[in-house]
């Protein structure tokens, strides 16, 4: 058996840190090309310097939280779509990993926002204090 990379102990130690925490109203605003909504909150960890982007498309029925060390990359991402749930997770020698979600996920989770936010949360040992706010209604065009 190979002996885990100093990265892989880096990434399981602040995958494993239960002091990770986002503060405030997470609010989604329009992505670069106006196909969807996104948001990009620091995260405080006293380990290194993460953060969390969600993104989402209702014209595609997709879903993305991911945890993204600055130094690092991805850590972890769930993604929801119409392929189903998927958890992705570093893990040692297979960085981008598909993991199982929980069996206590249920399918009704890929449907509500915010219950995905909290299983997110809960996958990341992440806590945030404070609320992910829905976005504005988008203007169809009148013309």
């Amino acid at each position: 058996m190979t002996a885990a990379r100093p990265i892989d102990d880096e990434v399981a130690a602040i995958l494993a840190d239960q002091d990770k925490r986002i503060s405030g109203v997470l609010r989604w605003t329009d992505d670069e090309d106006a196909s969807g909504h996104e948001f990009l909150a620091p995260v405080s960890c006293a380990a290194t310097d993460l953060q969390v982007r969600g993104q989402r498309c209702a014209a595609a029925s997709t879903l993305r939280f991911a945890l993204i060390s600055r130094g690092i990359g991805r850590l972890a991402a769930l993604d929801l779509g119409p392929d189903g749930p998927r958890f992705h997770r570093w893990s040692p020698g297979r960085r981008g990993a598909v993991d199982l979600l929980p069996a206590d996920s249920s399918h009704d989770e890929q449907n509500d926002e915010q219950t995905a936010w909290r299983l997110f949360c809960r996958l990341t040992a992440l806590t945030h204090d404070g609320e992910l706010v829905d976005p504005p209604p988008t203007q169809e065009n009148l013309l």
